[in-house]
């Protein structure tokens, strides 16, 4: 069963499903998704022996949405806070898209809080911007829609007008396969964006990372946590030449590569995926017993 919970962490307070008793896991939405996106993995891990806990991100849904705190030290702070307020000294965290680039700067600010971590197709934030913003013309172009999110008020109207039709169709562009992306499935992500308001704090993220870009970024520190890069091969926001740079900074990642699949791939392939995280956290208990 999945329960609805309130957490109140880092100052705010998020909405959260939870699901099932044992060792903790943070499940980390990217945009413009919320906690059910998660929903099957919720439910999985459940089933195997773990308390699963999406949230609603900071500026998402039913959790709070502050004017500020949408840089990645204040968002690696919401994971950590989140942690220690649902009674845990450690959890692994996974995380997607922008959920994977908050793990990545957690288990790299806060490795006492972070026990492992699995990131699915989402690159670190320095690899996106000196390897991909940087290094890569098809990437740049890959991303044109950063610097679109960047613009002030127009990137609210537009993805709010028409019942949030943009959203709905960001999922479908996104998918190789669009079988699970049904429009009563949609409607859901679609039915909490009542106007401009509700896609602001959506947007922060974005700019604030783009005010953190025109900055130099130092390079990543090394992570020691065992991690897990799960990526699908046909994501059309993100090229699979940000794979290997991770393998320079985190000593003790295994990559995975998903073929046929596209950006949203817990929601494109959501029992593979399950079996894929089910299976590398078994093999990371049986290696510390």
């Amino acid at each position: 069963m999945i329960e609805a919970i309130d957490v109140f962490a880092n100052g705010i307070r998020f909405r959260c499903a939870a699901s099932g008793q044992g060792p903790l896991v943070l499940l980390l939405h990217g945009f413009p998704e919320r906690w059910f996106s998660w929903e099957p993995q919720l439910r999985a891990l459940a089933d195997a022996g773990y308390r699963a806990v999406a949230p609603d991100l900071r500026g998402y849904g039913d959790s709070d949405r502050p004017e500020t705190g949408y840089d990645l030290d204040t968002l690696a702070a919401d994971v950590a806070g989140l942690i220690r307020a649902l009674g845990a000294e450690q959890a692994t965290v996974i995380g997607h898209d922008w959920g994977g680039a908050i793990t990545w700067c957690a288990v790299e600010r806060h490795p006492d809080r972070v026990a492992r971590f699995a990131v699915l197709n989402c690159p670190h934030p320095w690899v996106l911007r000196n390897v991909g913003l940087f290094g890569s013309p098809r990437q740049l172009a890959r991303s044109w829609y950063i610097l679109f999110f960047g613009v002030p008020k127009i990137p609210e109207r537009w993805l709010s007008r028409d019942h949030a039709a943009a959203v709905g169709e960001a999922f479908a562009r996104g998918a190789v396969d669009r079988t699970n992306f049904t429009p009563e499935r949609l409607r859901r992500y679609r039915e909490w964006i009542k106007g401009p308001n509700d896609v602001t704090p959506m947007l922060a993220y974005y700019r604030s990372a783009l005010r953190a870009g025109l900055r130099p970024l130092a390079p990543p520190r090394p992570i020691e946590r065992s991690g897990l890069l799960l990526w699908a091969e046909d994501d059309p926001a993100l090229g699979t030449e940000l794979i290997a740079p991770h393998l320079e900074f985190a000593r003790s990642l295994r990559v995975e590569r998903i073929p046929g699949c596209g950006h949203f791939v817990q929601m494109e392939r959501p029992d593979e995926v399950s079996a894929r995280l089910l299976g590398w956290l078994a093999e990371e208990v049986s290696s510390r017993s």
